[in-house]
């Protein structure tokens, strides 16, 4: 074989292991453990979710799911370094509604948001969560009518905590106010776990936090739900009303929770990604812990994730601009 044939039947290798490098790193992949960011608290809603779906996925993915919380600025301090990670799907972030409405109220203000939708590649949802009105065990309030009535007399007065500015926690508080045209200070946290430790102490009046991390202190009698911001009652709390069935209309709340991946992660592994996250968000096992917390799989793939993701993004922006315009102060 001369030298020039020897050449170009090694190029000819070369050229072939390229093009069947993608399948065969899509087929292999995971091949070590992947890293899931958090850009909220420990012991929040975000927390608890993607705590849970990691311990069941690892199953699924043959590979160590790890959780890592990287709280602070709105989120942003976790999302940046999200996108900023290396594309190979190794690390991810755990993707909420809390990621579309920093971005937006940046938008608004006229600032470039240091990351946005575009950074990212939807992955898939797996829970769509509503928040609920509680108060601390000992508060005089057993119900919403309560509530609004002594929020009437002193307007300004009472104080809500949240999981931090332009969290669902916080809007969620804003949408109630609104609903009855009330007046309300608000104490923002860096997560919606410090938050619901300050309510069990008696730092905060109330809280709109969510069903997953709310239901389990009312089982333990450290807090009072007085009202769900879902559409319908939840299952694992049914005697609480919906602000809807109390006569309140606009008032619905819901954090979906899922992964992302950096934008340039290839396509090949996206895919594999988002195989894997179906098998597990609907494993039986994750149902079962969800509820009991409860929550409730929603489970949303990529391209539909990615769709919702944009209509929110819209919906999240006429209120954030309904506030603008009202002056309220966010940062």
């Amino acid at each position: 074989m001369t030298r020039k044939r020897r050449h170009l039947g090694a190029v000819m290798f070369m050229t072939a292991c390229l093009v069947w490098a993608p399948p065969l790193m899509a087929a292999e992949f995971p091949e070590q453990a992947i890293t899931i960011i958090n850009p909220q608290a420990p012991g929040g809603a975000h927390d608890a979710q993607g705590r849970a779906f990691a311990a069941i996925a690892e199953k699924h993915f043959g590979k160590p799911l790890i959780v890592v919380n990287k709280p602070g600025a709105n989120s942003m301090i976790g999302s940046i370094a999200a996108a900023e990670a290396a594309p190979d799907g190794y690390t991810l972030l755990l993707g909420s509604s809390m990621t579309t409405t920093v971005v937006e109220w940046d938008v608004i203000n006229g600032r470039k948001p240091p990351v946005t939708r575009d950074n990212y590649v939807s992955i898939g949802s797996f829970t769509l969560i509503p928040t609920v009105v509680s108060v601390p065990a000992k508060s005089p309030w057993n119900s919403i009518a309560d509530l609004v009535r002594d929020a009437k007399a002193k307007p300004g007065h009472y104080a809500f905590c949240s999981g931090g500015m332009l969290s669902s926690s916080h809007l969620g508080a804003e949408l109630f106010a609104r609903a009855y045209g009330l007046k309300f200070r608000h104490v923002p946290f860096k997560g919606g776990g410090p938050c619901l430790s300050s309510l069990v102490g008696g730092h905060a009046d109330f809280t709109t936090q969510f069903t997953i991390t709310t239901i389990p202190l009312a089982q333990g009698n450290k807090v009072r739900i007085l009202a769900t911001q879902s559409d319908r009652r939840v299952k694992a709390i049914p005697d609480v009303p919906t602000f809807k069935e109390l006569g309140a209309t606009g008032a619905e709340m819901y954090m979906w929770v899922g992964l992302v991946a950096p934008k340039k992660t290839p396509a090949a592994v996206v895919e594999k990604l988002r195989e894997l996250t179906a098998r597990a968000a609907k494993d039986p096992a994750f149902s079962d812990t969800i509820e009991k917390l409860g929550g409730e799989v929603q489970f949303m793939d990529g391209n539909e994730l990615g769709t919702f993701w944009e209509k929110e993004s819209a919906e999240m922006t006429k209120l954030l601009t309904v506030l603008h315009k009202e002056g309220v102060k966010i940062d």
